[in-house]
């Protein structure tokens, strides 16, 4: 008899063990697929299920652009009865007396570099600023034929007073307003001969890469061109 129980219990124990083994498998899978289905960012299901190759495709190119998308809205309405804007709007007329609120002119200041955009693209139309384009580096690259090392100083200082406005938790009051429009104002300056400028390039530009031979022999005709091109450069004082 104590043999058939001692028997029996060791079977008990090792059904017992492989229950509980069964159970704690199924429990750490089902741990697993929950962190898996938090931690990706897909959907559950997977995309274009059941679809055509060439639509599965479509999906993800238009989910991948999802996170280019960028749009920098204009801040302060022009004006109180304008219903197109649906922002914040300026302070009214009566209130000309009292002192500005403290985020006024960081928007104002945010909006107003709108107009040095639109200015390099009145010129050229291919120069256009993406929302997440860096507002220095596209200053620099644009405006470089234009400036010398003092104006690329300028570009510096404008973009700090930016980034100042736009970042920074320090107080943006009318006095650094005021330096921020009068550097734009030199900046859609030098915008205005991006026209010009561009125009003499594609003038004096061959239509077809000449030979090396040619490059020889056209050396002296050259510096003229280049004295005539650092001409249109702009010295900014």
């Amino acid at each position: 008899m104590a043999q058939q129980l001692s028997g029996v219990t060791v079977v008990i124990f090792i059904a017992g063990g492989i229950l509980t083994f069964i159970l704690l498998f199924i429990f750490a899978k089902r741990q697993i697929m929950r962190f898996a289905l938090r931690s990706r960012r897909g959907p559950h299901v997977p995309i274009g299920h059941d679809g055509k190759k060439t639509l599965k495709r479509e999906i993800e190119r238009r989910i991948e652009v999802i996170p280019k998308i960028c749009f920098e809205p204009k801040l302060l309405a022009v004006d109180q009865d304008d219903d197109r804007s649906k922002y914040i709007l300026p302070p009214p007329a009566e209130l000309n007396d009292k002192p500005l609120p403290a985020h006024y002119y960081r928007m104002k200041a945010v909006d107003d570099v709108k107009k040095l955009e639109r200015e390099i693209a009145k010129q050229d139309k291919t120069l256009i600023r993406h929302p997440n384009e860096n507002l220095r580096s596209f200053l620099l690259n644009t405006l470089a034929v234009l400036l010398d090392g003092s104006g690329q100083h300028i570009v510096h200082q404008f973009c700090d007073l930016y980034e100042h406005a736009r970042y920074d938790p320090n107080e943006f009051l009318e006095e650094e307003f005021q330096s921020f429009t009068r550097l734009m104002k030199k900046l859609i300056d030098v915008a205005k001969l991006l026209k010009s400028y561009s125009g003499e390039s594609r003038k004096n530009s061959p239509n077809k890469t000449p030979t090396r031979n040619n490059n020889m022999h056209t050396n002296s005709n050259d510096s003229p061109r280049t004295k005539d091109g650092d001409s249109n450069r702009l010295k900014v004082l």
